[in-house]
């Protein structure tokens, strides 16, 4: 997948390239910078709200607890008073004396409170000594009476009772004296609308604020949210999404439990509009740098396009190109050193290209005219007569294969022949050298039938077959017999010959000289060059060679089919 992109990002054109690379070394700091400050900003905005929700919370535990403090702060004043306390150490009091501790002590002490607490519904002493109802200030302690409901423990703690089917809060406490065993306790009945009033202003938000005490039952609960219709669109689609709630808690010394709450539609609003900002900025630099590549690539890339789109003209064209760019900026030098480069090749073409090519050509000929054909063979074949005269069979054999090499190496004056027509050239040289050499080597011929009839060059593999003889085999320098093999394949959809031979050898030095050392001879270099003139190839030749093992010659050509 990676050589796939990396192929394909390599493919494209140099313009798109420029694009891409400038979009994506910008885009990417700017998307992070983006994301980065969107969740800074969500980061404060959230600390913010849930700041703001402390404070709320923290100024209704306040509130609550001032006001429960004071509460219990009554409550004790009556409970810890010595004077009620005597006042109800009597037993079996008589009418009197039940109407001297109303008038004198309970409705006084109970009064004092009220006027101090108005929010205090009604303050009851539940008793059970003998005494008379008195209103709503003293009750004897019957069944199923509110009482019922009290946790007591024979403490002078404080404590609360909630009932919810009357919705109605009780605070009591127990009155204990020495004097006697009876029951004594002391209740405030409170509306939670008095408790909790003053609770529904806190904040401008929207929030739920809820109260419940230790048994879960709930005291308070207001909320200001609107309905979801009312809504304004934005934060509609953001409550659609998103339904939960912000919550802060605080809990109070008498277990109860106060719960503020903020919906998160109101809290993302905030974080939405700064996003949206940041979306815009983050849009608008988008479009800026967008207009910044386009004309960057239209001012650099246009003009190297333009010269692209020259060079894949016509080579003829190509070297006829004017310069149409003509500034002193980096381009502009661009275009001045390619024209120059445009010059001094056609100088060069002219000068030595097709220089070097007559001359190839004129070196051929001059070879091939070294002999006059029809001399060398009147002359073989007057030698070829005399020796069958005279029963001679090797000169004859010599002069048949002399005839043959030179009329296959001269091929009629024609620079290229089949590679059966070459292989029988090359074999015929290997005989005369085995001839001259009194068959001191051996020769192996081993080529595929496949490729005899595809076209190749004259004389190109006979000068490796000669070096094979004359630099290798002749300086074997021990026992060994020589031996030269030739042989021809199709490899990689490509013609190969090897030559190979197992004689002295080359080092490293020797054979890096081979293809720049001149010779006087129709060479290894001369075929170099033939080979780069006629294919268009370079490094179709490889040698690989052992010091007194051998040296093996690797050729590989295009498959050129013989033209008829």
């Amino acid at each position: 997948m990676k050589h796939k992109f990396v192929h394909f990002f390599q493919n494209l054109s140099f313009q798109r390239k420029i694009i891409a690379i400038s979009f994506l070394a910008s885009i990417i700091p700017l998307l992070l910078l983006t994301f980065f400050s969107i969740g800074i900003i969500q980061h404060f905005i959230l600390a913010r709200e849930e700041n703001s929700n402390e404070d709320n919370l923290t100024s209704v535990y306040q509130q609550i607890n001032l006001r429960l403090t004071t509460y219990e702060e009554a409550i004790s004043f009556l409970t810890s008073s010595q004077v009620l306390t005597d006042a109800l150490a009597i037993e079996n009091p008589t009418n009197f004396e039940q109407y001297n501790l109303y008038k004198n002590t309970i409705v006084p002490f109970f009064v004092s409170i009220y006027s101090q607490q108005d929010s205090i519904a009604q303050i009851t002493l539940y008793t059970t000594i003998n005494l008379y109802n008195h209103g709503k200030y003293v009750k004897k302690i019957t069944p199923n009476d509110i009482t019922e409901n009290f946790k007591l423990n024979n403490t002078t703690n404080i404590s609360y009772y909630y009932d919810a089917q009357k919705q109605q809060i009780y605070l009591y406490s127990q009155l204990f004296s020495t004097k006697n065993r009876d029951t004594n306790i002391i209740v405030f009945q409170l509306s939670p609308k008095a408790v909790f009033r003053e609770l529904e202003n806190i904040s401008n938000d929207p929030y739920r604020l809820s109260i419940i005490d230790e048994h879960r039952n709930e005291l308070y609960h207001f909320s200001n949210e609107p309905k979801h219709a009312d809504l304004p669109f934005l934060t509609r689609m953001i409550h659609t999404f998103n339904h939960s709630y912000s919550e802060s808690k605080k809990t109070l010394a008498n277990g109860w439990t106060i719960t503020f709450a903020r919906p998160m539609y109101s809290i993302y609003l905030g974080v939405l509009i700064f996003g949206t900002v940041a979306f815009l900025i983050f849009l608008f630099a988008i479009i800026m740098l967008s207009l910044s590549i386009i004309g960057l690539s239209k001012t650099v890339v246009a003009p190297i396009k333009n010269l692209a789109n020259q060079m894949n003209e016509r080579p003829e064209k190509t070297l006829q190109i004017q310069p149409t760019y003509q500034t002193n900026d980096e381009i502009g030098q661009l275009y001045t050193s390619f024209y120059r480069m445009i010059q001094q090749i056609q100088e060069l073409i002219d000068a030595v290209y097709k220089g070097k090519i007559n001359q190839q050509k004129h070196e051929l000929r001059a070879l091939q005219a070294q002999i006059n054909p029809h001399f060398f063979y009147n002359s073989l074949s007057l030698i070829n007569n005399k020796a069958v005269m005279t029963g001679n069979d090797d000169i004859s054999e010599m002069a048949q294969l002399l005839s043959q090499f030179y009329r296959l190496s001269l091929n009629s004056g024609k620079n290229k022949l089949s590679i059966r027509k070459e292989l029988d050239l090359t074999i015929t040289y290997a005989n005369i050298q085995l001839k001259m050499h009194q068959h001191s080597f051996d020769l192996a011929i081993d080529v595929d039938e496949e490729i005899l009839d595809y076209e190749i060059m004259n004389l190109l593999i006979q000068p490796f077959v000669e070096n094979a003889i004359f630099h290798g085999i002749d300086h074997i320098d021990d026992q060994r017999r020589g031996k030269l093999t030739l042989t021809g394949a199709i490899v990689d959809d490509k013609i190969q010959f090897q030559i190979i031979d197992n004689g002295q050898g080359m080092t490293t030095e020797q054979m890096a000289t081979i293809f720049t050392q001149p010779s006087k001879h129709y060479g290894i270099r001369n075929v170099q060059q033939r080979i780069q003139l006629y294919y268009g190839i370079e490094n179709a030749i490889q040698y690989a060679s052992t010091i007194n093992e051998g040296t093996t010659v690797k050729i590989r050509l295009p498959k050129h089919p013989l033209k008829q």
